[in-house]
């Protein structure tokens, strides 16, 4: 006979303890990650903590058999309450589970591993048909707006192109077939999935393919009559002009995007910053000035904890700093913008791997005109190295102003390289 002491469910008093690095750093957890599989990261997670299935579900306020069904693959696995439970449980790294979590320590050089392909599209399925309202909906595809914009800022972009345009083409679906407040919403929504699609098109070096897609967002976003959208599609053009050195164009669109109406102070600091940016770009000292209301602007929002997707979330004054730093390279100041870098690079771990790699092409230019080509150097082959990891071009183009050095000795390894 069995012993029924055996079987009883136990539930551990206080929280569950903090598992060691090494489990999430350990083979077994990668290869789940790889295989777009957060229940098979849950399975390894309560088996650490020496749970069964129907103790961890005990504990979490579910049956055995949900817990079963999640760490088999089933569409619970993709459903964000549940994993957010779960997450905070066990105390799993959110980003191994493809959720938000900006605390999450990341090393220069590493790429998070999110959900990504096959299981965004699931959780993009799982959030529309299996939402107990369209409101609701429209809610769980925000916060999947986030996730695959917080994927973005560690892995690179061409991993994401298929499965945004999916959402996108399933939230325009939805958007075609709906009415009043609930099409409004979508419009707005799928807006700014066709923004972050355009934005991938841009760091592939597809300026064609962004503008259209950018211009597209606009449109939408003026049928929602979202401001915040329309404002920053504006900053968005304003940003794709200065490929073609316009200036004047970069400037003007920054302008419009501050006259919209009832904006939000982030998009509205977002789109002082822009200005500030072709201000520099054009040579006139008064960018400084924009860049210190932008600053202001941002010191001043108060952030809403949330796991939707809203513009300008992630929008922080190091965000200002760094380009005001790049703005003082456009004025021919180096000396003053190396300064500024230096001072702070110690918080660049803060800001997405691409930026890193534009903002550390940017100071090894600003070396290479003072006179110092190893430095340049040095710096070139970190940009380099993050531009292969990010596969963004943005980096690749930065670097290329480095070509009046590119015969010098100091030079040799990154100009292969290159190359």
């Amino acid at each position: 006979m069995s012993d029924p002491a055996k079987n009883a469910v136990v539930v551990p008093d206080g929280p569950l303890p903090v598992l060691p690095p090494s489990i999430w750093e350990s083979r077994e957890i990668r290869d789940a990650v790889a295989a777009e599989s957060p229940g098979a990261v849950v399975a390894i997670a309560r088996k650490a903590h020496g749970l069964r299935q129907d103790e961890l579900g005990t504990l979490a306020g579910f049956s055995q058999s949900a817990i079963s069904r999640l760490e088999s693959g089933s569409n619970i696995a993709y459903d964000m309450r549940v994993l957010r439970t779960l997450q905070r449980l066990l105390g799993i790294p959110a980003h191994l589970l493809g959720l938000t979590d900006r605390t999450v320590p990341v090393r220069s050089g590493d790429v998070v591993v999110g959900l990504e392909g096959k299981a965004l599209m699931a959780l993009c399925a799982s959030a529309v048909f299996n939402a107990d309202s369209d409101d609701d909906a429209v809610s769980q595809l925000l916060v999947l707006r986030r996730i695959i914009n917080d994927a973005h800022n560690w892995r690179a972009t061409g991993a994401l192109m298929p499965a945004v345009r999916g959402m996108y083409d399933v939230i325009d679906t939805l958007r075609r077939n709906a009415r009043g407040d609930v099409r409004r919403r979508l419009l707005g929504t799928g807006a700014m999935y066709a923004e972050f699609y355009g934005w991938l098109y841009e760091e592939v070096g597809d300026m064609r393919s962004a503008g259209a897609w950018t211009s597209r967002a606009l449109e939408q976003g003026q049928a929602a009559d979202d401001r915040d959208v329309v404002a920053y599609c504006y900053v968005r053009m304003s940003q794709l002009a200065e490929a073609d050195g316009d200036d004047d164009r970069v400037i003007g669109l920054a302008r419009a995007a501050q006259r919209e109406m009832g904006v939000s102070p982030i998009v509205r600091a977002m789109a002082v910053r822009q200005e500030a940016r072709g201000l520099a770009r054009a040579g006139l000292d008064a960018c400084m000035t924009r860049f210190d209301l932008a600053q202001s602007l941002v010191q001043d929002v108060e952030r809403v904890r949330t796991d939707e997707y809203s513009i300008g979330y992630c929008f922080t004054e190091l965000h200002v700093e760094m380009q005001r730093a790049a703005s003082m390279v456009a004025l021919a100041d180096h000396r003053r913008a190396i300064d500024a870098y230096t001072a702070l690079m110690p918080r660049w771990g803060s800001v997405c791997q691409w930026e890193q790699g534009v903002h550390t092409a940017t100071l090894a230019y600003a070396h290479a005109s003072s006179g110092d080509l190893d430095r340049a150097a040095e710096l070139g082959l970190v940009a380099l190295d993050l531009a292969r990891v990010t596969g963004s071009q943005l980096i690749v183009t930065e670097l290329a102003r480095l070509v009046p050095w590119a015969a010098t000795p100091a030079m040799t390894e990154l100009t292969e390289r290159l190359r």
